[in-house]
Parts: C-alpha cells; sequence; structure tokens
C-alpha cells in the first residue's frame, strides 16, 4: 500500500472533497465523508464555538404551526426569504439551536448592535439596535426581539442558521450615543430616523469625499432632516 505521506497536499480545499472513515452509526462501516458534509454537522450541533455568538434557524411559522425550538421568526408569517433591511421585531426561543440556554446573554443585549449573520456565508448579515427583549406573554418559551436596522447585505431564508452576536455594549448609563445615516441614493433633502433620544450634533461627509454642508431641521428628540442646495449621497455623523 501507498504510504499516505506520499500523497500529494491538497492547497484547494473544496466542499466535495472526500476523505474516507468509519461511521458509527452503520456498525463502524468504512464510507467517504465530504468538507460541506463536516461543516454542516459542524454548523448544526454548534461544534465550533465563536465568541458570544448564538446559533438559531430561521423558522417560517403557518396560522396554527408551533415555532421550532433553537429558531427566530416573525410574530405571523412574512416569507420564505426576508430582507435583513425589512426587518424591525422577531421571536426568539429561549434556547439556540445546539440546546442552550440564552436568556439572560440575550437580556444583555438590550440597547447594544448585534449581528446577524449567516453561518455559511458570511457575506449576507446584518446590523441591528436591539430595542427591546422582553418574554411572550402567550408563548412563553419566546421572546419578542424589537431591533433597529443599521446596516447589512441579503436576506434571511427559511430553514438556514445564523449567528447572533453582540458587537457593541451600549447600555452603560451615561454612555454618549451616535448613529451613522448612510445616504446612497442623492437627494437634497436627507429624512434621518436616530433614535438617539436628544438633539445631537451633526457631521456630513458626501460621496465624493468632501465635508457637505447643509441646514439642519430638528423634528424632535429622534428625528432630524438635513437640506442642501443640491442633490447629494453620501453619511452623516450623529453625535
Amino acid at each position: 500500500m501507498t504510504k499516505i505521506k506520499s500523497y500529494p497536499i491538497d492547497s484547494s480545499i473544496s466542499g466535495s472533497d472526500k476523505w474516507i472513515g468509519s461511521d458509527s452509526g452503520s456498525f463502524n462501516a468504512t464510507k467517504n465523508f465530504t468538507v460541506s458534509g463536516l461543516s454542516s454537522y459542524y454548523n448544526s450541533v454548534g461544534a465550533v464555538n465563536m465568541a458570544n455568538s448564538l446559533l438559531f434557524k430561521y423558522d417560517t411559522v403557518d396560522l396554527g404551526d408551533s415555532r421550532s425550538i433553537g429558531s427566530f421568526s416573525f410574530a405571523s408569517e412574512v416569507g420564505a426569504t426576508v430582507s435583513f433591511s425589512s426587518i424591525t421585531d422577531l421571536i426568539f426561543h429561549k434556547n439556540t439551536y445546539n440546546g442552550k440556554y440564552s436568556v439572560d446573554l440575550m437580556t444583555s443585549y438590550e440597547d447594544s448592535i448585534v449581528l446577524i449573520q449567516k453561518t455559511d456565508s458570511p457575506n449576507i448579515f446584518a446590523y441591528y439596535r436591539v430595542q427591546s427583549y422582553d418574554q411572550n406573554l402567550i408563548e412563553t418559551d419566546f421572546y419578542d426581539v424589537s431591533l433597529l436596522y443599521i446596516n447589512g447585505n441579503g436576506s434571511i431564508e427559511e430553514d438556514e442558521l445564523y449567528f447572533v452576536s453582540m458587537i457593541q455594549f451600549d447600555s452603560i448609563e451615561g454612555t454618549d450615543k451616535h448613529y451613522t445615516h448612510n445616504q446612497a441614493a442623492a437627494s437634497n433633502v436627507w429624512t434621518v430616523e436616530h433614535n438617539l433620544n436628544k438633539y445631537p450634533s451633526v457631521t456630513v461627509t458626501l460621496s465624493t469625499g468632501q465635508v457637505g454642508y447643509g441646514d439642519i431641521t430638528y423634528i424632535d428628540e429622534n428625528n432630524l432632516t438635513i437640506t442642501f442646495s443640491g442633490a447629494n449621497s453620501g453619511k452623516a455623523y450623529m453625535n
């Protein structure tokens, strides 16, 4: 038999690559195993730990259905694929997908920024500020979570797995809060909902890289508009 060390090293790993092993569920029968199969196993059981990341499955719940353990879902059915940017409220089970009780940690997420990210696609993600985390009065194993979308890319998909991770802890009383408004479409009036509960200072950077100058109108402590002489795109920073 050829010695293992004599085989060349595969420097380009793909999900369909295989190796031989024993299947304990089939009386240790010799079988092929794939990289993608092992990856799916790790994701499903949470075998690889990520700091402060909680694993949940997106569950679609039709009228009369029960919510799944270890899932997040909408109060009423929205769809199999839902854009991150349209999400404002979700319902989370008290346990993660791999059976870990998560209420104490999730409670600490209030007023903080979290990242929801697809386990096998890092470019599918969204940042949210957690505005509230409260036990559902009817389904007491579940918790109602109110979210403020900040930024992201893509959508959640039915029966797919997602990590929920704290990115910025911001619930310490007295901490000065800030918000960044991203104006992708050029407009002469930017409407900003910052939810900072104050009248913040505003700095504008245009997509050209220049500092922008516009008239700031404070509607209330959580909303303002920025009016320019012409249409502009860019970012507004509120502190």
